[in-house]
């Protein structure tokens, strides 16, 4: 038969596939999307297996089969990809059908890594990392198993150990580490879940492994590497696993000890081709290095950013990865990489069962523990973790069970708006901050905007002398004895004429397009505009800049604002004059064969795209108006078009009161039902991933706006008045307005 095709093939029946097939129609997907699962049944909350699922309960579905009916997901159950071959874009599976794929998620996960010891195939001994085992470990419980042996005191281990006393049965826990929770990397932590382990009878043996398995029909006991006889009628394997990525070793794709190797937008090195969860090794932005993260949330997490990067937004996995376990009372969360912190700073005490754990680096946290911690402060030191915030000033406050780290702001952003001659104003912002020693680890820009932040960018802490350097370029001379208003006026006639030299020319100027006006789309060429910003820019080097630069464009094709991203991009002067190519004075700019506009065509607010790619948590904003939200009723036609424009392109911060009440009154419900359970379950529920991140409010935005005031009768013509007078008049407007708002003017 021939291959079967399909737009959006998913690989795996796990988090990190059922939330990209999620994410896929939700951003908008139109094609086929089909997911292969390996198990029998659709896919549900893995971690639950362990805790839950041991104790009787029925699986958690992510979503019902109505869900995928209606969102016309399809779910091909006991089915699995047996080979790849990426060059015809094509996955064989083991029923033999061909499936021809548009885009292709490998998401397959992992399965348990074999013990190497004979009898490890007897029935009694289970991995439980699929239902079906789950159900199989149930039957034995039922049939009577009353000794059970664990192997691996990690958290999969403790927490089967754990759920296993809680039904009563004998448990015996062989650890071949001198620690339990080990990944943990405390001491005294460990230590903590030894006793709460032992509290519960559980015996631990510490620094020991299994050599031999007794049983013939089924297991009976195990021989230590000390001779110990453990009897036992339930062997409970967690000793970790491998990527179930075998199919993949002949499609071409580059593996690292099985892992699927992609990039910090988790594309694999294939076209066409990503991966997510628990089979990739991905580039981490955050800690500067390749990693392998097992973790349910982070499947979940990398599901979704796969998916968005199926469609094309082009965003990097800069996600903070969070880990819940739950050992009876002994319930915690942790989140980030502990591996390479050198300073570990505690607060508060294990005891009480309210203590957390901070991870450091040379002042920079890099990871957290937490119990019975208040879910604000998980939030804020997520935050903290991920943009790697420096925190000598305030180390010792860390110690503080009191001290709220929502005190501490994570990132400085500057955000400029697009307004033409207008940006001569950002220049003079850009001065007083650097004077005043407030630098940006952001700047958004949208047309104008992008020029001044490419610029800021390009020349962190030090942007002062470029931008003015930059704008002494654009300025057009006047004759010194006009008043003012005359030399605006003569200096916006003779740009609408002959243009600007080193920012656009007129097309009717000698060598302009040689075309008839008729199939022209603007009227100006941008072509000196690229020279000159790259004079200014080195724009192999933004990457690597300390200040992460976002700059908005609106795709013609689509109508859609775009965002190019100096940390995911390879920026290039295109994709800055592409935000300023405000039709139909400038044409569009073309991008990988795609045309775009001004980004201000549809919003000069780059606040929103600082908020979608970088978060809303933590951040000092600082946002340049160059158009004023409130102004006195214009007095003549020429006033009534700038009133329009100063309208059109304010800065706008939406607050969406009515959705923050609801979200409120969801919060407040949720607080209302748990109140309902006893201390246990609330203890449990406050630590899962998904109640931190979605209860625990993140630290607020600290928001200051530099208003431009303008002139009295101030023109239309002002944004692209680029006489000299005109740009040194903003210029020194913008620097004495942050002098005046920071306090030191």
């Amino acid at each position: 038969m021939p291959p079967r095709d399909v737009e959006y093939l998913l690989l795996g029946g796990g988090a990190a596939s059922a939330t990209a097939a999620e994410t896929l129609r939700l951003e908008g997907a139109t094609g086929t999307i089909l997911m292969l699962s390996a198990e029998g049944v659709a896919p549900y909350q893995r971690p639950m297996l362990s805790k839950q699922g041991l104790l009787g309960a029925a699986p958690a579905l992510l979503h019902t089969e109505a869900f995928y009916r209606e969102h016309k997901i399809e779910l091909a159950l006991n089915t699995r990809a047996v080979a790849l071959d990426t060059a015809q874009r094509l996955v064989t599976t083991d029923a033999g059908e061909q499936l021809r794929y548009g885009q292709l998620l490998v998401a397959t996960g992992a399965h348990p890594r074999a013990l190497g010891l004979p009898g490890e195939s007897l029935p009694g001994i289970h991995h439980l990392r699929h239902w079906a085992e789950l159900e199989a470990v149930r039957r034995e419980i039922a049939a009577g198993a009353k000794q059970a042996v664990v192997l691996g005191g990690s958290f999969l281990g403790m927490e089967i150990a754990m759920t296993l006393a809680e039904l009563g049965m004998a448990v015996t826990v062989v650890e071949m580490g001198g620690l339990l929770l080990r990944h943990v990397d405390a001491p005294e932590i460990s230590d903590y879940a030894r006793q709460q382990a032992e509290a519960r009878g559980i015996a631990l043996l510490l620094g020991e492994s299994v050599t031999t398995i007794q049983g013939e029909d089924h297991v009976r006991g195990v021989v230590t590497t000390t001779g110990r006889h453990l009897p036992c009628d339930l062997l409970m394997v967690s000793v970790g696993v491998a990527p179930a990525t075998e199919f993949l070793r002949d499609s071409g794709l580059a593996l690292d000890r099985g892992l699927v190797v992609v990039d910090d937008q988790l594309r694999a090195s294939a076209p066409g081709v990503f991966a997510a969860g628990d089979v990739t090794s991905f580039q981490d932005p955050v800690f500067a290095c390749r990693r392998h993260i097992e973790h349910w949330d982070n499947a979940v997490k990398q599901g979704r950013l796969a998916a968005r990067n199926m469609l094309g937004q082009a965003r990097r996995y800069d996600e903070i990865s969070y880990f819940y376990c739950y050992m009876g009372a002994f319930t915690f969360s942790m989140l980030g990489m502990p591996e390479g912190a050198l300073e570990r700073v505690p607060r508060g005490s294990l005891e009480e069962k309210s203590f957390a754990l901070f991870y450091l680096k040379d002042q920079v946290p890099r990871a957290l523990f937490s119990i019975g911690r208040p879910v604000e402060e998980t939030r804020a030191a997520e935050g903290l973790i991920r943009y790697r915030v420096n925190l000598e000033a305030a180390e010792a406050k860390l110690r503080d069970p009191d001290f709220a780290l929502n005190r501490i702001h994570t990132q400085t952003v500057l955000v400029l708006q697009g307004g033409g001659a207008l940006g001569a104003y950002e220049c003079g912002v850009v001065k007083a901050m650097e004077e005043e020693k407030v630098f940006p680890d952001i700047v958004a820009g949208i047309s104008i905007g992008a020029l001044n932040g490419a610029i800021v960018a390009g020349n962190p802490r030090s942007a002062t002398a470029a931008l003015e350097s930059f704008w002494s370029e654009l300025a057009v001379q006047v004759p010194c004895w006009l008043p003012p208003e005359a030399a605006s006026a003569f200096a916006s006639a003779q740009i609408l004429a002959f243009g600007v030299p080193n920012f656009f020319r007129p097309r009717w100027m000698p060598g302009g397009e040689m075309t008839l006006p008729g199939s022209w789309t603007s009227f100006y060429d941008t072509a000196p505009m690229r020279e000159l910003i790259a004079r200014y820019v080195d724009f192999p080097k933004l990457r690597a800049s300390p200040v992460r630069l976002l700059v908005g464009a609106v795709n013609v094709a689509t109508g859609r604002l775009e965002v190019f991203d100096s940390y995911v991009d390879d920026l290039t002067p295109d994709h800055i004059l592409a935000s300023g190519s405000l039709p139909p004075g400038f044409a569009w700019t073309e991008i990988g064969g795609n045309a775009y506009w001004d980004g201000g065509v549809i919003s000069n607010s780059p606040l929103d795209i600082v908020m979608d790619r970088c978060g809303p948590d933590g951040k000092r904003v600082f946002i340049v108006d160059l158009f004023a939200g409130e102004r006195a009723l214009p007095r003549n036609m020429m006033e009534v078009l700038a009133r329009r424009d100063e309208i059109l392109y304010a800065e706008r911060v939406r607050s969406d009161v009515r959705l923050q009440e609801l979200t409120g009154a969801y919060r407040e419900l949720v607080e209302n039902i748990l109140d309902l359970a006893g201390p246990a379950v609330r203890a449990r529920v406050r630590q899962w991933p998904q109640y931190i991140q979605r209860m625990g409010d993140g630290v607020g935005m600290e928001i200051t706006r530099f208003v431009r005031d303008g002139r009295d009768g101030e023109a239309s013509s002002r944004d692209y008045d680029f006489s000299e007078p005109a740009v040194r008049f903003h210029q020194e407007q913008g620097y004495a307005l942050v002098k005046r708002t920071l306090g030191r003017g």
